[in-house]
């Protein structure tokens, strides 16, 4: 998996158990590996730059060599998987129209094993938005017959899956159907521009800075306002709502500290509006909690806004098995394995998709 924010490949081996939807996945171990120079090629694709298609065709390459050396080294360490699922390196995302780069044959010829991508395509071509596509991988790795579990996931823009709780007599598919996610706002993506613009850092390293700084209430208001429109749109969201240039200027005043305190205060802000409006506080039962994951679960800052917003327990996915850094890459590989059992992969409540009428996910097949 590669995210948003374009900073590594992550690889999970995951051990599944169960066929189809009914699976359940336990993480064997992670693995991963900076992009290097790939990052500069790949923004500027994203940022809809020229190139040629030789050039274009060496990315889709490239990328896919990215993905090797973390794949190896879960083979050494776990032995040679059934299945690797890849979902490359989104570039553009406007639906209908949606790119994911990379040549899933490259990988599939230096492993040896069949390779599933594309997990996308059949949503968006019956007309959903294509994403998210995890929140049926959030139930398979999060779901509780007794207690709801919201999962934020911390990524170049927030999204969540709300995993309720399950009414006594319901079947697997009426429980399946009360699953809901979306995309929320901006994360990572504005966090890590106000970072590298106004203090010189490619991160805050744990929220350190915005821990360190103090919001300001008329700029967290601001950019809270703007956030919140993102999450009102109820789409997905993608190539047209990268505006941290335009929102890093609410804070331009303010000291990088204090701008990244307020921009954490207006993201878990936003995140706990989609939480109230989905589960008020007084419907949410025993045992709800806040489940984080992605790259910004490490953000102490971040996790603490989205603690004291949402009003709720809150606590890494961590403590229910799956490393925070994993969760994208154990969600591929449950939705990927589902998809080639033959189970539909994404909801349409979620997506809003119609009728699946193709395959979840292309399939490289080797010989026998």
């Amino acid at each position: 998996m590669t995210g948003t924010s374009i900073d590594a490949v992550d690889a999970a081996a995951v051990r599944i158990r169960g066929r189809g939807l009914g699976a359940r996945g336990e993480c064997l171990g992670v693995s991963s590996a900076p992009l290097g120079d790939l990052r500069g090629r790949l923004r500027g694709a994203q940022r809809q730059e020229p190139m040629s298609a030789g050039e274009f065709a060496r990315l889709a390459h490239d990328i896919a060599l990215a993905h090797l050396p973390p794949l190896r080294d879960l083979v050494r360490r776990h032995g040679t998987p059934d299945l690797v699922v890849v979902h490359g390196q989104t570039l553009f995302h406007a639906p209908p129209i949606s790119l994911q780069l990379i040549d899933p044959s490259v990988v599939a010829h230096d492993l040896g094993v069949s390779v599933a991508s594309g997990l996308r395509a059949a949503d968006l071509a019956a007309g959903g938005q294509g994403a998210p596509i995890t929140p049926l991988a959030d139930w398979m790795m999060f779901r509780s017959r007794s207690a709801s579990r919201f999962v934020v996931n911390l990524g170049g823009f927030a999204n969540a899956t709300l995993v309720p709780s399950c009414r006594p007599g319901a079947t697997r598919e009426e429980w399946i159907d009360t699953i809901r996610g979306f995309d929320v706002c901006l994360c990572n993506q504005l966090l890590d521009h106000i970072a590298r613009t106004r203090a010189g850092m490619a991160f805050d390293d744990g929220g350190a800075m915005a821990v360190s700084g103090t919001a300001d209430a008329q700029v967290t208001d601001g950019l809270a306002a703007e956030l919140d429109r993102q999450r009102r749109a109820r789409r997905s969201l993608g190539t047209r709502d990268e505006l941290v240039e335009s929102l890093s200027q609410f804070a331009q005043h303010l000291s990088p500290r204090d701008a990244l305190a307020s921009a954490v205060s207006a993201i878990g802000g936003t995140i706990a509006c989609a939480l109230d409006e989905l589960l008020p506080p007084a419907t949410r039962g025993r045992g709800f909690r806040v489940l984080l994951a992605g790259g910004g679960a490490r953000n102490a800052a971040l996790a603490r806004s989205i603690a004291l917003a949402c009003q709720a327990p809150t606590t890494p996915t961590d403590s229910l098995g799956v490393p925070i850094e994993a969760r994208e890459s154990m969600a591929m590989a449950l939705l990927g394995a589902a998809a080639i059992d033959g189970a539909p992969i994404t909801l349409a409540q979620v997506t809003g998709r119609g009728a699946l009428r193709c395959a979840d996910a292309a399939l490289i097949k080797l010989p026998a």
